[in-house]
């Protein structure tokens, strides 16, 4: 696979081309994690950010969704690039479009960074360098724990988590884990029985509060009451 090292805006970065990669997706009868051997699998799984290339003219097929959720499911930050953005006609109608699709059938990284390039042009290749500096930062972020409390609070406040056989879930306390990627213990009563909605609109809110796009997020659900009070 090749790789090449390069320097941009004082950053160094080296970056592995997994050219081929779709090609091969559409072999009859394999999975992704079937046909992603060696070095390709590596690449994505040592990565800091991953860049998905799209084709403008039919983005987000089965294949670029599979793609992108096993990059999140890796943990990775992520970027998409939409290439061939000189045929797209309605181009600002285009990227609502496919913000849309992005953020609903990705909702574990919505948010994430798109761009439209023209490789044949040389349009919006400017754009990419900040954009994954931007998801890094993301995925590298860390949040103090006073202020995911005051996010808990608010949130709790203006969607509570719902009864399960008629017991309330109860979500006490928030904490950061860890970064790469920013992961979050919960602490309260019943949390594995939180939906994945309630999840997801946490998540959501983490996003937006503290500009966390372009990576996905994790949780633990932990039992008990805020393991810091004395």
């Amino acid at each position: 696979m090749p790789s090449a090292a390069w320097t941009a805006e004082g950053r160094d970065f080296v970056l592995h081309d997994t050219a081929g990669l779709r090609r091969k997706a559409r072999t009859a009868g394999h999975t992704l994690e079937e046909m992603s051997v060696g070095s390709t699998l590596d690449a994505i799984r040592f990565a800091d950010c991953v860049i998905v290339l799209l084709d403008a003219t039919q983005a987000f097929e089965k294949q670029d969704l599979t793609i992108a959720d096993l990059i999140a499911r890796e943990g990775r930050a992520i970027v998409f690039v939409a290439n061939k953005w000189d045929l797209v006609e309605n181009r600002a109608g285009a990227v609502g479009e496919l913000r849309n699709r992005l953020d609903k059938s990705l909702p574990q990284v919505a948010g994430a960074p798109l761009i439209g390039i023209s490789a044949l042009t040389g349009e919006g290749l400017e754009r990419i360098v900040p954009a994954v500096l931007s998801s890094y930062a993301a995925w590298t972020r860390r949040i103090g724990t006073s202020a995911l409390n005051r996010f808990l609070e608010a949130a709790l406040t203006r969607h509570a988590p719902p009864a399960i056989s008629g017991r309330r879930v109860r979500v006490r306390y928030m904490t950061q884990v860890k970064a790469r990627p920013p992961t979050f213990a919960l602490f309260g009563n019943q949390l594995k029985s939180l939906p994945e909605d309630y999840i997801r609109y946490l998540a959501n809110g983490l996003r937006e509060a503290f500009d966390i796009k372009g990576t996905p997020l994790r949780f633990l659900m932990r039992g008990g009451k805020n393991p810091y009070d004395p």
